[in-house]
């Protein structure tokens, strides 16, 4: 296997009494768009600042390219971070801005301006080059910053929130925007994100943490798929949380009914536990279904491209969430009172310790 270009190895970071990292170990692949992902205080701004060079470990080592850098300044690793405030010059053009840190270096103006004339093309703004980040739109700020940060050709780029400051429309458009220049410019990134969408959409891969500590990292799909806690079930997507007990090496319901489902190593007859159910992995009926429930509709959401229903139902004292597609909305009508069926699949039935 080949050598990662990063490795975070048993890092920690403690402010006073604070354990902010506790012992985390990553390795992040050449050209892999990487996510740190977590809520507020979960220490992925720590963890990236560490990258950055702007706080120095407790304990642990970063290897980039092999070599330990974690007492390396920042201005001297081969890496750039993009703040989430852009920090545009804004008496400087487009062109000026993209090019401030190549004349720090005091290379010469020829490469300056073949740089800059690349990384115009490359973020599609080659037409306002003369113009004032005043003049520009939140995305086009969002893409100077990116073009200030990969004009000097690190080896890594970390962003912090990148597209926080934007709308939800062009954050979307964003973040395809990010995948194709990342993709063409073939650069690691390392994102730190609390936005679970933008994170599935984006990354690679995906670290999830919380409270300083890693709890799970893998794929989109193995994240979202495949949660490995109950938290990381909770905090990506939505999940149904059905309270159940193992009983006669079963799982079982709170109504005694059985869930058709894997149980996990080390559940013990009469452990509480819960069945964690996609709202999406529902349908309407029974059919071909191993596991099904009852229940009324208390709520409609109507998401243009789906339909979600809120079922009161005795399985669980939350609303169970049903998310039908607008074709299996529209071949049944549908109302708030109506008493309904949803089956799923034991293969999409993941089960926690209570």
């Amino acid at each position: 296997m080949t050598q990662p270009l990063l490795s975070i190895s048993n890092i920690d970071k403690h402010f006073g009494t604070l354990k902010a990292v506790d012992n985390v170990s990553l390795d992040i692949r050449e050209n892999e768009f990487f996510a740190l992902l977590g809520a507020s205080g979960s220490g992925k701004t720590t963890l990236l600042r560490m990258l950055a060079g702007f706080e120095v470990p407790t304990g642990g080592a970063i290897y980039l390219d092999g070599k330990d850098v974690s007492a390396i300044p920042p201005n001297r690793r081969p890496v750039n971070l993009m703040f989430q405030s852009y920090a545009l010059f804004p008496h400087m053009t487009v062109a000026q801005n993209i090019a401030y840190g190549l004349e720090m270096e005091r290379l010469p103006r020829r490469e300056i301006a073949a740089r800059v004339e690349e990384m115009l093309g490359v973020i599609q703004l080659s037409q306002l080059a003369g113009r004032k980040p005043d003049q520009l739109s939140g995305g086009q700020r969002q893409r100077v910053a990116l073009a200030r940060a990969l004009v000097k050709r690190p080896r890594l780029l970390l962003l912090d929130e990148p597209l926080g400051a934007l709308d939800k429309k062009l954050r979307g458009e964003m973040q395809l925007e990010l995948k194709r220049i990342q993709h063409e410019f073939g650069i690691t990134f390392v994102v730190v994100t609390h936005d679970q969408e933008e994170a599935l959409v984006m990354a690679d891969r995906i670290a999830i943490l919380r409270d300083g500590r890693l709890l799970q990292c893998g794929s989109p799909r193995e994240i979202y798929e495949t949660p490995q806690s109950r938290f990381a079930a909770d905090f990506i997507g939505v999940m149904n949380f059905l309270p159940a007990r193992v009983g006669g090496g079963v799982l079982l319901a709170q109504t005694g009914v059985p869930i058709a489902a894997d149980l996990p190593e080390g559940l013990a007859e009469g452990a509480e536990a819960v069945a964690a159910v996609r709202p999406e992995r529902l349908h309407l009926g029974q059919s071909g279904a191993d596991n099904s429930l009852t229940g009324t509709i208390g709520a409609m959401a109507y998401h243009g491209l789906d339909l979600q229903l809120h079922l009161t139902t005795p399985l669980s004292p939350q609303p169970v969430m049903v998310r039908l597609t607008a074709d299996a909305a529209e071949g049944r009508p549908l109302s708030i009172g109506d008493e309904v069926t949803v089956g799923w699949s034991a293969r999409d039935t993941r089960v926690f310790p209570a």
